[in-house]
């Protein structure tokens, strides 16, 4: 797009008197200058009008008497200042601002400051010029003061004071015709440019202004637009790296990186150009690193226009034009983090209505210091008027006060919607809440933050403020329940000691709390049982100091429910052994508690697979399961529950070979809202039943994307992950992938913390059973698995697998066939896979095809479809 000549205001006088056939000492007397300057003038306006001579150059020239569009020439710019840098980006506002100024009479380009403005308009009227005959003048109102704006106007224009001529006049007589006005930086004489504009636009119907503001003008016929941050993945990048290798010359960043520093840099050319500035001494990393600290002063250089010279300098320019009322408010609102809505405005306002309030709102949004947004309505400052508010006096220890206030009782009504639509509203309000906690010592706000951050996600946020509130709790019982709280979070992070240690110290908190202590001490008790092989392998609480802290607990609440709970965990000979009379005693007391009766019905489980009734211990986690889905999800405690419910329900179903069931738990278990979110609680029991049931491709897939989410930043200490990457050694050694298979158990072994699977009393039966399938399907089965696979392992979910495929293992190997047959029927009592698997081996001893099909539809009946195809279509010269 072709660009117009600029010349200067002087230059422009200088033309205006060639045109009146003046001589150079003639000229030089009327402007009050040496002719030596008239000769400098007159010598740069035939350069840049292309004029041959002086009579060419007064041909040229705009006339005295008004004259229209043939005697004016068509695409002249006066008084536009030469930029020192490249119009970079904007191109698409460019030609906006072009084609408005030839729609509208009055145009302006709205925006705050260093939003670049006064750039575009430059670009924009070069690119329009040529469609003025009339030409376009670049007045820039800077130094105008309130009642001179007219006289800024007029010496823009080279206007000569005339006698008998109003001023007024002389200047609608200089702009006549199809011409273009432009008056930059208007906002701080807002009021009287819309009286000139008004004024000028009315003597000449064919007059276009352009003007840049950091508010509305008003006038009538305004048609505005709004400049937004440049796009940081390109316009923005460019300019940066433009201004960059200004300073120095070696400048190569990732494009990226200077992406990244632009959207912290909100778009503003202004902040780009100013961090670019700083680039060569500070570097990309360093420049970051200052704006997040205190952008105020990093972004700012002593080279430029006063007003532009910082971000700071910047944003004083607007704040000394707002009213008393304005600027107070804006100062309270600088509290917010982020957005804010009307209700918290006013809340930090209660002298003013809530329409006093919108009001200043409203005009501190025309003045481009507050952003407004739509659905649902809320306001929000850049982080520097944040930051150059927040320093301002009017931002008072009251202010604060009002501001906690407000925290509180938003987190309270936040509170109360945590069953529906929430969420949003906390992320907008969630940093504010943070910052009040952080500011004032009032406990029902850090409690109640840690449940609005628990039920968001946030574990390892919701733990913190959990530990503040205990700090801050007026009793005992207060600040145990908050650690106890805190406790679970960690136990869901990461692992059960330090769950327990954090019950520990609850438990000191409570020393003149006689009953707060006792519960306490009985939770830790039941979670060093309950969960030994989840955080306490390596470091397993003494059963000396176990027996300490049930004595002291039962001393101090005999009656207490969570002592008969702590009393079953640790009623057998072994850890982990309970006596089916002592949990039945812990479900009776713990009735009125869903939760504490979930722990309760655990013990019974356990205590009926030691027993050896998985099939009972199975229909009592599908009633754990029943009863702690109802819990409130809000509360880690039923997490922890719901996690274990599910846990063990899998567990049991796998145990009795009720894989539909294991399935159809582990994919609710997968989904639930609980669990959903971890890496592998919900997943892991999913794993291990698809590797069951044969589906081995989803079965690695899934196991694959648990080890990755799990292992990021070391595998966990956990045995209980060691099953589903058993079970994914199963699913690569029967997809005939050895070395994954090998890859799997080590894993295993590694979140087991032992050197093999074998070597851990949980996983090792599990290892034995996935060992001799794949040995017997590659139909290369070793001697001396047999040994391994046929141990007397302790009772549990795979117990009853090995003791079926050693029976089958030693058909094959006809080894103690007898033996291990008879073993494996005890199992099969309450274990179909175990049953079928049993029959499947009687088939292959006897040569009985009957037995084989018998064995074919158990497998199916489980969903098995894996063993049901290879039994199915065995053939038995060496195996399946």
């Amino acid at each position: 797009m072709p660009t117009a000549p600029s010349i200067s205001p002087r230059e422009r006088e200088v033309l205006l008197a060639v045109a009146d056939h003046l001589t150079n000492a003639e000229i030089a007397g009327r402007l009050y200058v040496s002719v030596r300057t008239v000769e400098s003038h007159v010598s740069a306006l035939l350069r840049k009008l292309g004029a041959r001579d002086r009579r060419e150059l007064a041909a040229r020239a705009p006339g005295l008497a008004g004259a229209d569009a043939p005697d004016r020439p068509a695409g002249l710019v006066v008084g536009a200042p030469q930029p020192p840098t490249s119009f970079v980006g904007r191109t698409a506002e460019r030609d906006a601002v072009v084609r408005l100024v030839g729609e509208s009479r009055v145009t302006t380009v709205l925006g705050p400051g260093g939003a670049g403005k006064t750039r575009l308009a430059l670009a924009a009227t070069e690119a329009a010029a040529a469609g003025f005959p009339g030409g376009a003048t670049f007045v820039n109102l800077v130094p105008a003061r309130p009642g001179s704006v007219l006289e800024s106007v007029a010496a823009g224009l080279g206007v000569l004071p005339r006698p008998q001529q109003p001023l007024p006049d002389a200047v609608a007589g200089q702009l006549t015709g199809r011409a273009l006005l432009v008056l930059d930086n208007c906002e701080h004489v807002a009021d009287d440019v819309a009286d000139v504009i008004t004024a000028l636009t009315g003597a000449n119907p064919r007059l276009s202004v352009l003007t840049t503001s950091r508010e509305r003008l008003g006038v009538p016929g305004e048609t505005v637009l709004q400049l937004g941050p440049l796009p940081a993945d390109a316009e923005a990048v460019a300019l940066f790296t433009e201004r960059a290798k200004a300073v120095d010359p070696a400048f190569d960043a990732d494009p990226a990186q200077v992406a990244e520093l632009c959207r912290e840099l909100n778009g503003s050319p202004l902040n780009i150009e100013l961090a670019a500035a700083r680039v060569a001494s500070l570097g990309v990393d360093g420049l970051r690193a200052g704006l997040a600290d205190d952008p105020l002063r990093v972004l700012a250089t002593g080279r430029g226009e006063t007003r532009h010279r910082s971000l700071r300098s910047v944003i004083e320019w607007s704040h000394r034009l707002l009213t008393g009322e304005e600027r107070t408010v804006l100062a309270r609102v600088s509290r917010f983090r982020h957005g804010f809505d009307l209700d918290g405005a006013a809340a930090l306002s209660p002298e003013l209505s809530v329409g006093a309030v919108s009001d200043v709102l409203g005009r501190l949004v025309d003045k481009s210091l507050v952003t407004v947004h739509r659905e649902p309505v809320s306001w929000t400052l850049l982080d520097g008027v944040a930051r150059f508010a927040r320093e301002q006096p009017e931002n008072s220890a009251e202010v604060a006060a009002r501001y906690r206030q407000w925290a509180a009782s938003r987190a309270r009504d936040l509170i109360g919607r945590l069953g529906g639509d929430w969420r949003d509203e906390f992320d907008r309000v969630a940093d504010d809440l943070r910052a009040c906690v952080a500011e004032e010592p009032e406990y029902a706000l850090a409690a109640d933050l840690a449940r609005l951050a628990y039920a968001r996600g946030f574990l390892a946020e919701a733990t913190a403020h959990w530990r503040t509130a205990a700090d801050r709790a007026a009793s005992p019982a207060a600040a145990a329940a908050e650690l106890a709280r805190a406790g679970s979070c960690v136990h869901l992070l990461s692992q059960a000691r330090d769950h327990y240690d954090l019950l520990l110290v609850a438990a000191g908190r409570a020393a003149g709390d006689p009953a707060t202590r006792a519960v306490c001490l009985a939770d830790a008790v039941v979670l060093a049982e309950r969960f030994r092989g989840a955080g306490f392998i390596t470091d397993p609480v003494p059963m000396s100091e176990l027996d300490r802290m049930l004595a002291e607990a039962t001393r101090l609440a005999e009656d207490s429910a969570h002592v008969a709970v702590a009393r079953a965990w640790h009623s057998g000979p072994a850890p982990q052994s309970v006596t089916a009379e002592a949990a039945e005693q812990a479900v009776t007391a713990a009735a009125g508690d869903p939760l504490l009766l979930s722990a309760a019905l655990d013990a019974r489980c356990a205590a009926e697979a030691l027993a050896g009734r998985p099939d009972l211990a199975h229909r009592t986690t599908q009633e754990r399961v029943g009863l702690v889905t109802k819990a409130d999800r809000t509360d880690p405690h039923a997490a922890l529950e719901v996690l274990d419910a599910f846990r063990s329900a899998i567990t049991y179903a796998v145990a009795t070979g009720a894989l539909s069931d294991a399935l159809s738990v582990s994919r609710r278990a997968a989904t639930d809202p609980a669990l959903a979110g971890h890496p592998y609680w919900g997943r892991s029991g999913l794993v291990t039943t698809l590797a069951l049931t044969g589906r081995f491709a989803g079965a690695l897939a899934l196991a694959g994307e648990m080890w990755r989410a799990t292992a990021g930043n070391g595998p966990p200490r956990n045995a209980t992950l060691g099953v589903p990457l058993l079970a994914a050694a199963l699913a690569a050694g029967l997809s005939g992938d050895e070395p994954a298979m090998t890859r799997w158990r080590a894993r295993a072994a590694d979140v087991a913390g032992v050197a093999t699977p074998a070597g851990s009393a949980n996983l090792a039966p599990l290892d034995a059973f996935v060992r001799a399938r794949v040995a017997l399907h590659t139909g290369a089965p070793p001697a001396d698995l047999l040994a391994e696979v046929g141990a007397e392992f302790a009772p549990g979910r795979f117990d009853g697998y090995a003791a079926g495929l050693a029976a089958e293992l030693a058909v094959v190997l006809d080894a103690d066939a007898g033996h291990h047959l008879r073993r494996a029927e005890r199992h099969a009592v309450h274990n179909r896979w175990t049953a079928a698997v049993l029959t499947r081996a009687h088939a292959r001893r006897q040569g009985d095809a009957g037995l084989l099909k018998e064995a074919a539809d158990r497998f199916a009946g489980l969903g098995a479809a894996f063993e049901a195809e290879v039994t199915a279509t065995a053939v038995w010269a060496g195996g399946s």
